[in-house]
């Protein structure tokens, strides 16, 4: 398994590992660099001071010279230069070793086999470090042929331990060790502070977020540090840029739609001073849903409206311009805006003019304006709690677990995604309630689906004392659906469970198997409906308990929502309640499209 770490854990991970590296790598080159020029400058030493004593020993000993005399020349060269001379033949054999007696000189071996004396014999000079297992220490050695190669007469080797070295480069490395830790204590003092100013972002896109969720869609976050979280401030002010100019562009689009409406054929009503029409078009036949021609009947006969009435009695005595908004009364009632005008002698027999502009349509689009506002912050709040409830538990440690700020950061990039294509979404859900669009199908596990709604829903649980329970059963089960308006519909079930379910109580989340069809159900143990009420619960800003209700912020689209998706799954939604014994509602949906 991958190991997944937080922002400030990459940081200080990565100071401490360049820290550590070039550090060691220093170190390493020092170390090595110093035992090299260190050893160099002994072999100098020695070389030098071997053509001295080559100088010495040429005038001093001759090949006929005796063992004796020998191991006696190289005791008293030794001596005096504080070196370990030894004289070895051209055959091999040791005539005498500075550190060792006559026994120990005749006890010693054959020396063709050592480097630095072959390389003296075949070359005239020879040069060797290793382990001297005579001394038992590591040596240096120098030797130099007294003669010629064709012509050897002596070898003469000088050697050197290598102890003084060793000491220099232990006292270089512990002294590299403590540069290495005080490196590595500055590293972590840099790393944290610079980790603690990465993560600084994160408390103003929270802000942000906190800003946007009251409404206004104006601040953004502006600081875009070089890593995740810079992306996600990127990611965020594109999503808010984007809803504020689909909002602006569907304002634009809502004040054209209005303007059209004014702009429908009128009604015209003519009458004399009396009061009886003298004059009526067709289109106010049709907005009055008259039977007959009004002609020659009075006002108050045709429409019964004393604001009307009103009207045009004020127009009549003598008052120059009167405008009223009337309704019509029948299964199917209109909205007029009537604007009586007084007609003063240009028409004989003239007494008023009223024109009459069928605003019902203006009406049922005021109300589908409000009710596609509260709609809007309806679904804005859903997103955004998530999102600041994911940002303030990172604050609040969460980072310091990479498992857990891994799956909130997950948490708050999926609903920033899902914020930004809220209006899009929207527009959808529109067209799928008048029919002109269909959802967007695809298979959809409701175990997968239960699960990430249960953990978008756990705080809020936690928050009030309720307990979550996933009832989905073990083998998968999958419906074709449009996951986007599977997943609002039952937010919009577990947000209701949650609100009108008092502490300790439970809220579930279930499915049952049907065959042909699938119903997800949500059950809670909270206050319940009254039968009276459960026939009007799916209406538009119905609300059982209004105080209640806004208390929680319930706008009373929610349910209404619920089965406008159903319906256009080809589904349906159902529920099953009892006073004080709490509420199921079914979403019940095909298992397979038509």
């Amino acid at each position: 398994m991958k190991l997944k770490l937080s922002f400030q854990s990459w940081i200080l991970a990565g100071c401490l590992l360049v820290s550590i590296s070039t550090l060691l790598a220093v170190g390493v080159v020092l170390e090595r660099s110093l035992d090299i020029k260190l050893v160099e400058q002994v072999r100098l030493s020695l070389a030098q001071q071997l053509i001295l004593l080559k100088e010495v020993i040429g005038d001093r000993w001759r090949p006929g010279t005796g063992p004796e005399q020998t191991q006696a020349l190289a005791k008293e060269l030794g001596q005096k230069l504080g070196l370990r001379i030894t004289l070895v033949s051209p055959q091999g054999v040791v005539r005498g070793d500075s550190h060792l007696d006559s026994a120990g000189v005749t006890a010693l071996g054959s020396h063709l086999e050592r480097p630095e004396v072959a390389q003296a014999l075949a070359q005239g000079q020879g040069l060797s470090q290793r382990f001297s297992n005579t001394l038992g220490l590591n040596q240096l050695y120098v030797a130099e042929l007294l003669g010629t190669p064709a012509d050897p007469r002596l070898v003469i080797r000088l050697s050197l331990p290598l102890a003084g070295v060793a000491k220099t480069v232990a006292a270089t490395r512990r002294a590299l060790m403590g540069a290495v830790v005080l490196g590595l204590a500055l590293s972590v003092v840099v790393a944290y502070f610079t980790a603690r100013r990465i993560t600084r972002p994160i408390k103003d896109l929270t802000s942000t977020a906190q800003v946007m969720a009251s409404g206004d869609l104006s601040p953004r976050v502006r600081r875009y540090p070089p890593h995740e979280i810079g992306e996600l401030g990127r990611v965020f002010d594109a999503m808010a840029d984007n809803l504020q100019k689909q909002v602006a562009a569907l304002t634009r689009a809502n004040d054209r739609q209005e303007a059209i409406l004014r702009g429908m054929a009128e009604g015209v009503m003519l009458t004399d001073r009396e009061g009886r029409i003298l004059l009526a078009n067709r289109a106010l036949v049709k907005l009055l849903n008259l039977g007959m021609s009004p002609v020659g009947r009075t006002h108050a006969e045709v429409m019964r409206n004393p604001d009307l009435q009103e009207a045009m009695r004020l127009v009549l005595g003598g008052e120059a311009h009167v405008s009223k908004e009337i309704s019509t009364l029948g299964p199917a009632p209109r909205f007029l805006e009537a604007h009586v005008v007084r007609v003063a002698g240009q028409t004989p027999g003239a007494g008023a003019v009223a024109v009459f502009h069928d605003v019902t349509e203006r009406h049922r689009v005021e109300k589908m304006r409000r009710d596609f506002v509260a709609n809007v912050s309806h679904e804005l709040r859903t997103p955004l709690t998530a999102i600041k409830g994911a940002a303030e538990t990172l604050l609040q440690g969460a980072l310091e677990s990479p498992e857990d700020a891994r799956r909130f950061a997950d948490m708050i990039d999926r609903q920033a995604g899902r914020l930004g294509h809220l209006v899009e979404d929207l527009l959808d859900l529109a067209s799928i309630e008048s029919g002109e669009a269909a959802p967007h199908l695809e298979q959809v596990r409701l175990d997968k689906l239960a699960e990430s709604l249960l953990e978008e829903m756990a705080g809020r649980a936690a928050h009030k004392g309720l307990v979550l329970v996933n009832k989905m059963p073990e083998r998968p089960l999958s419906v074709q659906a449009d996951r986007q308006l599977l997943e609002q519909a039952l937010l919009n079930l577990l947000d209701n469970a949650l609100k009108y379910t008092d502490p300790g109580g439970q809220v579930s989340l279930g499915v049952q198997d049907g065959g042909q069809e699938v119903a997800i159900l949500v059950a809670d143990t909270g206050l319940g409906i009254a039968q009276p009420d459960q026939a009007r619960l799916f209406e538009r800003f119905y609300r059982v308990d209004k105080d209640r209700s806004r208390e929680m912020g319930g706008t009373g689209l929610g349910l209404a929502i619920v089965k406008h998706i159903a319906q256009a799954h080809g589904g349906r939604v159902e529920v099953e309640s009892r006073l004080g014994a709490g509420s199921t509602f079914r979403l019940v949906l095909p298992r397979q499209s038509a």
